[in-house]
């Protein structure tokens, strides 16, 4: 067993990175008092609390036994602690090659920490070949909460990259192993969440929608984070239907539920501002203020995933301010960071850029080039992009026929009135 404080710096690694607040973890078992002192290393744990911790956590007892004493398990708590991301994935990337896999519990743990590495850089393809193994790692410990935290995983990596068919199909899955075994109750709702935005993508709104508010029932008694994300998942389902209204009511309490210093709270921002564009007439004024508010945040404790998240943002503000010269830098800036995008704001910043070019003149290339991409998001089952492409192109069509007809004119009357409130 390891002493403290390498104990308790371990408990609170396992903790934070589940998302995990004390008082979740503390629950039926210890105080939140104790907890805190078990972290700081001022308490031993005895064999029943360090039992709820391991069930708490879904981890085997072994993941508390030695981890000091190998090599992978060094990298592990060198990464964990280090500001370096790029160091750190060298060094446990480098760690888990080289590692027997005798300890399948250690090397589960450094899988899932690597993943988040690359998540955070936005290396898409290694987060996804992590969560794979993590899922085969899974099923080989049998350990229920962790085949569902991999398979859970997986699916946002699947949904991510636009292969939303498999995704759907590991979410099915996930919700028969949550069913059958003893399972944190987080956990499922966070598999339900991805289930909701993949139903909504898939063109399923109506189901969608009644997920999504099947998962606010409890919502009052939820911890903060899984409060905003369920607030967050309803908000995009309300603006594919069309309730702009609802959507901005769920997005201003979301914004509500996270500390201001909290990588949510920045995501939140980010999500808020391509939401108000997304919906009809656009609300330009909300979105600059929001996507204001991310960059400040952004200067605090973003990275550089979250960078190209807010380009691909003002990229798409700058063309509703029909700002096409600053629109059209951003796209180029933008060229190089495509594969670290999710698909649907690939593709969206690549019929952006389209939208410029029949605007600038070059309409045959630029609707050859949209129709190609409405036809790759449907062949990914992502029904709701496709159409919002056709829509898309159809607005743009309409407004380069207005530019042609008065070319002085700046903003068509009839396209979507109020795009600069």
């Amino acid at each position: 067993m390891l002493e403290q404080p390498e104990f308790g710096q371990l408990l609170k690694t396992l903790r934070q990175e589940r998302g995990l607040s004390q008082a979740e973890v503390a629950q039926g078992g210890m105080s939140t008092a104790y907890l805190s002192r078990l972290e700081s290393g001022s308490r031993r744990p005895t064999a029943m609390v360090l039992d709820h911790l391991t069930r708490r956590l879904g981890v085997p007892v072994s993941v508390f036994q030695g981890i000091h004493t190998s090599l992978l398990g060094q990298a592990l708590a060198s990464a964990s602690s280090s500001d370096d991301t790029d160091d750190a994935i060298r060094m446990l990337g480098e760690a888990v090659q080289a590692d027997s896999g005798e300890d399948l519990s250690l090397r589960w743990l450094s899988l899932w920490k690597l993943a988040q590495l690359h998540a955070k850089r936005g290396e898409r393809q290694h987060e996804l070949a992590a969560a794979r193994e993590l899922t085969e790692l899974s099923d080989r410990l049998e350990v229920s909460t962790l085949q569902v935290r991999s398979r859970t995983l997986l699916a946002r990596c699947l949904r991510a990259v636009g292969d939303i068919d498999e995704a759907r199909d590991v979410v099915q899955n996930v919700l028969r192993t949550a069913g059958s075994g003893a399972v944190p109750v987080a956990d499922t709702l966070r598999t339900q969440l991805v289930l909701v935005s993949l139903k909504a993508e898939s063109g399923l709104i109506t189901e969608a929608r009644r997920l999504a508010d099947q998962l606010l029932e409890p919502i009052d008694v939820l911890p903060p984070v899984l409060r905003a994300e369920a607030l967050w998942s309803a908000a995009n389902v309300r603006i594919r239907q069309g309730d702009y209204p609802g959507a901005a009511q769920m997005l201003q309490r979301a914004l509500t539920e996270v500390p201001s210093h909290d990588d949510l709270m920045l995501r939140l921002r980010l999500a808020a501002s391509s939401l108000y564009l997304q919906m009809i007439p656009r609300r330009v004024t909300e979105a600059q203020q929001w996507l204001t508010e991310a960059e400040r945040a952004l200067s605090l404790f973003g990275g550089p995933l979250h960078r190209q998240e807010l380009l691909v943002i003002k990229a798409h503000l700058a063309f509703q301010q029909r700002d096409l010269v600053q629109a059209k830098r951003l796209c180029e800036q933008l060229t190089d960071a495509l594969p670290q995008l999710t698909f649907r704001d690939r593709i969206r910043l690549e019929v952006l850029a389209q939208q410029i070019r029949i605007l600038e003149g070059y309409r045959e290339v630029g609707v050859r080039r949209i129709e190609e991409l409405a036809q790759e998001a449907q062949s990914a089952s992502n029904v709701h992009l496709a159409s919002e492409i056709w829509r898309t192109l159809a607005e743009t069509l309409a407004w380069a026929s207005e530019r042609q007809a008065a070319p002085s004119l700046r903003q068509p009357s009839n396209f979507h009135e109020g795009v600069t409130r």
